[in-house]
C-alpha cells in the first residue's frame, strides 16, 4: 500500500495565467498534511439525488489559504437544468480539492479525497480508499484527477496529470489515462496511455497544463485541460485517444479554467471556475454547440457561488448526468455479462500409485469464465495407445481439491490423465499429468 504522501494541489484551481505561471517557475510543493487517497470520511446518509444533473466542486472561505487544499470542501450539488444548483440534502461537506462524480447504474461515485460511493436506494455514503497506480505497482502520485467515462465492458476511465515534481522544468506535461481494477468497485485504477502531452505553449495561450476533463459531445471524445484562466480542447474518436494536438483549439480564453462539460438539455454546456481574486472565485457555464470552439467571455454566466456555503469560492466543477451509464452510446454502457468457458484446472497430481490402480487430484481454475463450474471431466491412456472417452463428474463446490480414482491398470505401464473444467459456455483447457504404476 502506497505511503501517505504530499500532493502538489497549488496550481489545481488557477484562477489567472498568472497564477500558473508562477507555479511552473517556483515549482514549490503544498504539503496537505494527510494521505488523499485515504477514506475521507466514516460515513453519513443523505436523500437521493434524483435530479437529472449532478455536480462535484468545492469551497473555500476567504478567512483561510485557499492556495492550501486542506482548506478546500467537498460538495455535490443537484440540478434540473444545470444553471441553479442545490446541494444534495444531508450531504456532509468534507476535507478535499478538485472533485468529480459519475454515476454507474445504481451508485454515485465521487473523488477528490479518497473515493465516496453514494447508494441511490438507500442514500448510504460509504467511503474507500483511491489509488492510480503505474504498471510496476508503484503510486503514480495522479494529481487534478477526473472521471473520463466507461469502457465498453463496463470500467471506468479516469483522466490526471502527473506531480509537480515529475513534471517540474519541463516543456510539455502529459495527461494520462488509467483504467479501473475488476473488482474494486471505482477504488483502484492502473495507468493505461498518455492521452496528449500538451506543451507549455500551445494555439495561442501560455500555461501548465491542469485539471484535465474528458466528455463524449454527442460525436466524438473530448479532452479539455486548463492552461492558467484558459481552457484547451483536443479531441478523438475514442474514449482512450489518443488526443492528437492537431485538433487543439481554445475553448476559453481568459474567461476561466478548471474546466468540465457534458451534454445538456439544449447543447454542450461547459463549466469552469473564473472571479476577481483568489478568493472570490464562482463557478460559470456557457452553452454551446459541440463543446470544441472558441466561447465568448460574455456567454459564461455565474450559476453557483460559495455564499449558500458560507464561503467566498466555489471552485472545480465536476459535472455528469444523473442516470445509470454514460450517455455516449455503445462505448459507455455497461454490457451484458459474457460467460467464456473456464480456464484450465490447476495443481494436477497423481498419487496413491498401485499396480492397477492410481488416484488424480486438482484444484479449481483461476478463472470460471464469469460462469459456475458445473462439471470437471477425465480421460487417460497408456502409453502408446488411445484416448478413453471422457467420463464427467459434477463440480461438488467452487473451489478445494477435487480428485478421481481410476482403476482396471496395468502393472508397469505408462499412463497420460487429462482433466479439462465445463461451464455452460463450455469446455475449458485441459491440463495433464503423466505416472506409471507400479510392477
Amino acid at each position: 500500500m502506497p505511503r501517505p504522501r504530499f500532493v502538489t494541489a497549488i496550481a489545481l484551481s488557477c484562477v489567472s495565467a498568472v497564477a500558473a505561471a508562477s507555479v511552473v517557475s517556483a515549482g514549490a510543493a503544498v504539503a496537505i498534511g494527510h494521505d488523499p487517497s485515504a477514506p475521507p470520511h466514516s460515513g453519513f446518509t443523505v436523500t437521493p439525488p434524483t435530479k437529472p444533473y449532478l455536480m462535484a466542486f468545492h469551497t473555500c472561505s476567504s478567512s483561510t489559504s485557499c492556495d492550501d487544499p486542506t482548506n478546500h470542501t467537498i460538495r455535490l450539488a443537484e440540478s434540473n437544468d444545470g444553471s441553479d444548483w442545490t446541494e444534495v440534502s444531508g450531504w456532509q461537506g468534507y476535507r478535499g480539492s478538485v472533485p468529480d462524480v459519475i454515476r454507474r447504474e445504481s451508485t454515485l461515485y465521487v473523488i477528490g479525497a479518497g473515493l465516496s460511493r453514494v447508494n441511490l436506494t438507500t442514500g448510504q455514503v460509504t467511503a474507500d480508499s483511491f489509488y492510480v497506480r503505474k504498471t510496476d505497482g508503484s503510486d503514480s502520485l495522479s494529481r487534478d484527477t477526473a472521471f473520463a467515462g466507461q469502457l465498453s465492458d463496463g470500467r471506468f476511465v479516469v483522466v490526471y496529470v502527473p506531480s509537480m515534481q515529475e513534471v517540474e522544468g519541463k516543456t510539455s506535461v502529459p495527461v494520462k489515462l488509467a483504467t479501473e481494477v475488476v473488482g474494486s468497485d471505482g477504488s483502484n485504477f492502473v495507468e493505461s496511455a498518455t492521452a496528449v502531452d500538451v506543451p507549455l505553449d500551445l494555439a495561442g495561450v501560455h500555461g501548465m497544463a491542469t485539471d484535465p476533463d474528458i466528455f463524449f459531445n454527442g460525436t466524438e471524445w473530448v479532452l479539455y485541460v486548463s492552461m492558467g484562466s484558459n481552457v484547451v480542447s483536443f479531441t478523438a474518436p475514442d474514449i482512450t485517444g489518443p488526443y492528437s494536438l492537431t485538433t487543439a483549439s481554445v475553448v476559453s480564453q481568459g474567461s476561466g479554467g478548471v474546466p468540465s462539460a457534458m451534454v445538456g438539455s439544449d447543447g454542450v454546456w461547459v463549466y469552469v471556475n473564473d472571479g476577481p481574486s483568489r478568493n472570490d472565485v464562482s463557478i460559470r457555464r456557457a452553452v454551446t454547440t459541440t463543446g470544441t470552439t472558441l466561447i465568448p467571455a460574455s456567454n459564461f454566466q455565474t450559476v453557483l457561488t460559495g455564499t449558500p456555503f458560507g464561503a467566498t469560492t466555489a471552485e472545480s466543477p465536476g459535472v455528469a448526468q444523473n442516470v445509470a451509464g454514460t450517455p455516449c452510446g455503445d462505448g459507455c454502457k455497461t454490457p451484458e455479462v459474457v460467460i467464456t468457458a473456464p480456464g484450465a484446472v490447476s495443481s494436477l497430481k497423481a498419487g496413491s500409485i498401485k499396480k492397477t490402480s492410481a488416484k488424480v487430484a486438482w484444484k479449481a481454475p483461476a478463472s470460471d469464465g464469469g460462469g459456475a463450474i458445473t462439471a470437471y471431466e477425465t480421460r487417460l491412456k497408456a502409453s502408446g495407445g488411445k484416448w478413453s472417452s471422457w467420463v464427467s463428474q459434477s463440480a461438488t463446490s467452487t473451489s478445494g481439491t477435487f480428485s478421481k480414482s481410476l482403476s482396471g491398470l496395468k502393472s508397469g505401464k505408462t499412463y497420460y490423465v487429462q482433466v479439462r473444467a465445463k461451464n455452460s459456455a463450455g469446455n475449458g483447457a485441459s491440463t495433464q499429468v503423466t505416472f506409471a504404476t507400479t510392477k
